[in-house]
């Protein structure tokens, strides 16, 4: 529900522009506005009616209807129809313009969001962003603002956070590298946005690697390791490489090699490495692309991380203290 809430208060605040003109509704009584609404999505229905080649009446009348749907969900069928009537007006178009491709795919993914149905909402969302960067640009201020607010949607209704992090990330990126013109001059103040995305994309990644382990060839046996010098099993696999990356090359060299411990590949014989075997212990990436078979051909003996079931994992947890216990 919290989920909903949320996905709900973002569309509520977006301002939906399908064109420089906008359907303008007077001042209502609270208790007038769903027969106002009504009445507005049929006025606009009318006008699609009898213009049925008029892509942005198509797409005004889907969006007036889905504000009364809101009330009336059988008016979510009819708001889909025109929408689709829009988006076939806009496919057919030999060059974007008016932004009405857009604008079609994004009422089909405030429909769906509505309709809590997220795998036609977020697609359709990402159609509208790709549209707006083929029309006006990646680095038009509207099209770094619709991927801002599609990331931000995405991220709260979707559960693989990279998916909006990857947008939110991509229109800070875009908006501080465009022309000076073209920059959205408030970004830096929305910062939070960037920070909030990233504090979700870190915790599902903290997630994601519960149950990891860093693995390593050495004498061509496999070992995994179980404890460096800033991280040991039984903790997520984060934040392992950081501590050395930020130390200057003096102290990466001086305590090369240190603390390491492995484990071999049936987990039954852990070996606390001498610093000179430790520092010939490198997690080291070699692949290229194979263009014959279109895949990636792995080193044998390259590193990787290998991911375990909860329960194997934490026999290798126990196991390790036992090893350190008796290392006492």
């Amino acid at each position: 529900m919290k989920r909903i809430v949320t996905i709900v208060a973002l569309i509520c605040a977006m301002t939906f522009q399908v064109n420089a003109q906008s359907i303008e509704v007077e001042p209502i009584r609270k208790d007038t506005v769903a027969e106002n609404v009504r009445k507005n999505a049929e006025a606009a229905v009318k006008l699609a009616d009898k213009n049925p080649k008029d892509g942005m009446k198509q797409l005004r009348a889907a969006d007036a209807l889905t504000a009364a749907a809101l009330d009336d969900k059988s008016q979510f069928d009819r708001a889909i129809d025109y929408a689709h009537k829009a988006l076939k007006i806009a496919q057919a178009q030999k060059e974007l313009k008016d932004t009405l491709l857009a604008g079609s795919c994004m009422v089909l993914s405030k429909i769906y969001l509505f309709q809590n149905s997220m795998d036609n909402a977020i697609d359709y969302l990402e159609m509208a962003v790709d549209a707006y960067k083929k029309e006006l640009g990646r680095y038009d201020p509207v099209t770094i603002y619709n991927r801002l607010y599609a990331g931000r949607v995405i991220i709260s209704a979707y559960p693989d956070t990279r998916r909006g992090f990857l947008h939110i990330l991509q229109a800070f990126y875009d908006n501080d590298t465009a022309p000076a013109d073209k920059r959205i001059k408030s970004m830096p103040r929305i910062n939070v946005q960037m920070n909030e995305a990233m504090e979700l994309f870190l915790a599902a990644y903290v997630n994601s690697n519960r149950y990891a382990v860093p693995t390593v060839m050495m004498d061509g046996e496999k070992y995994f390791i179980v404890q460096t010098r800033d991280w040991c099993v039984g903790q997520p696999l984060v934040n392992w490489m950081t501590p050395n990356i930020l130390r200057s090359e003096a102290e990466r060299q001086a305590h090369a090699g240190e603390d390491i411990i492995v484990v071999n590949d049936k987990t039954s014989e852990f070996r606390r490495l001498t610093k000179e075997e430790g520092q010939q212990c490198r997690l080291e990436f070699e692949y290229r692309f194979n263009a014959d078979t279109h895949d990636i051909d792995v080193n044998p003996n390259s590193g990787s991380v290998m991911y375990f079931p909860p329960q194997t994992y934490n026999e290798i947890v126990r196991r390790f203290q036992e090893f350190k216990d008796r290392c006492r």
